[in-house]
């Protein structure tokens, strides 16, 4: 009898070594093929946290990159501790270059105080308006929102204001209802918590510009609320389909051009596609190809259609102010002339002289105004 309870007992332990070493290799499948991003640690529920591999915000951190709104990190203490490409392009410097350097130095004066103000914890500032102050002396009318805060660092999303694109102000509201809880510093990846792709996904998702992820055969794995609304096609039915299948005939060869240079990770090419919407009506776009991990690629999106009418209304705008310079400078030639002619003829009183000398200076004022607005348009 004791025999046979020895038998089922060592029978059981050999099914649950049996199970333990399945469950095991199940994990190392998933870890060594990249199905697998992250890890929960942590002894106590208070203690938890999620550890991320290397590459699995990688493809997040990269449109992060890539997008045309500043993303800033800052120390409590005010010190830029990591700065995206948007970011450093709008001071006119490199990334590596504003490291460790107050953000409070590329801050008009007038700033300063709110700007601190914002990066206090529970000061219940969500966000300014600033003007961003290269070193070149170029300055940038900006919206900065706080997109979340720790003990040590907050992150920070610039944004240049437009009155007339309402769509940057959507970004920074969606986003702020996220948080971020992943923090780089000089490129190193530090430890991230709970929810840590959150702030990406929600910046990628309310780009100015259209994002798809392309796995190594074309197929669409990804795609951002305006590729969305570019294409006019729900994101369930993007998911999974070619994007060649999106081009027009004649530009296949040139989607596929790019699609085969970008190979290497971080190499990019670009090409003008034009891409079939919903309604089978083409949209005329420029579409950059970076190479990301795991044989990926993330397509960039410009609707130039779009680009185009700005383009014109820029270009009306610029006639307009040269053709209205040049009538004033008309209008300015005989007030100029008759003040000289008035100053040569001699004869008048201390008041009128004093009159004169007052029209004199003021008109001469409009002079180099009108020859300043005259500057930027050349060709008039």
């Amino acid at each position: 009898m004791n025999q046979a309870i020895n038998t089922f007992e060592i029978e059981n332990q050999i099914e649950s070594l049996r199970q333990q070493l399945q469950e095991a290799e199940e994990l190392r499948f998933a870890i060594s093929h990249g199905q697998v991003d992250a890890f929960v640690v942590g002894a106590t529920d208070d203690s938890k946290r999620v550890l991320m591999l290397s590459g699995a915000y990688a493809r997040y951190r990269q449109l992060v990159e890539e997008m045309q709104q500043g993303a800033v990190t800052v120390s409590r203490s005010g010190e830029i501790m990591f700065a995206n490409q948007a970011f450093a392009a709008m001071l006119g410097l490199a990334p590596v270059d504003i490291f460790r350097v107050p953000l409070a130095r590329y801050l008009a004066t007038s700033d300063a105080a709110e700007a601190t103000m914002l990066l206090q914890p529970h000061a219940g500032k969500a966000e300014i308006k600033a003007t961003l102050r290269a070193p070149s002396g170029r300055q940038r009318p900006v919206r900065i929102a706080l997109i979340s805060a720790s003990d040590e660092f907050n992150t920070l999303l610039v944004t240049e204001r437009d009155e007339k694109d309402d769509e940057a102000g959507a970004t920074v509201d969606a986003i702020r209802n996220g948080s971020v809880d992943a923090l780089v510093i000089g490129g190193e990846q530090v430890v991230m918590l709970d929810s840590a792709q959150r702030f990406y996904q929600a910046a990628v998702d309310r780009m100015q510009q259209g994002v798809v992820i392309v796995d190594a055969n074309g197929n669409i794995t990804y795609a951002n609320q305006r590729m969305v609304a570019l294409l006019g096609t729900p994101r369930e039915r993007l998911i999974g389909t070619s994007l060649r299948s999106r081009a027009r005939t004649g530009d296949l060869e040139s989607l596929a051009s790019v699609l085969r240079t970008s190979t290497g990770n971080g190499s990019s090419a670009q090409a003008e596609v034009r891409l079939r919407r919903a309604d089978n009506e083409y949209v005329s776009t420029l579409i950059t190809v970076t190479a990301i991990a795991d044989s990926q690629k993330m397509c960039l999106v410009s609707d130039l259609s779009l680009q185009k009418r700005h383009e014109a209304t820029d270009e009306r705008t610029r006639k307009f102010l040269g053709m209205m310079a040049h009538e004033f400078r008309n209008i300015l030639g005989p007030i100029r002339n008759s003040v000289e002619t008035l100053k040569l003829r001699g004869g008048l009183d201390e008041e009128c002289r004093k009159l004169v000398d007052v029209v004199d200076r003021q008109s001469a004022r409009l002079v180099g105004l009108v020859d300043d607005l005259r500057s930027i348009n050349p060709r008039e």
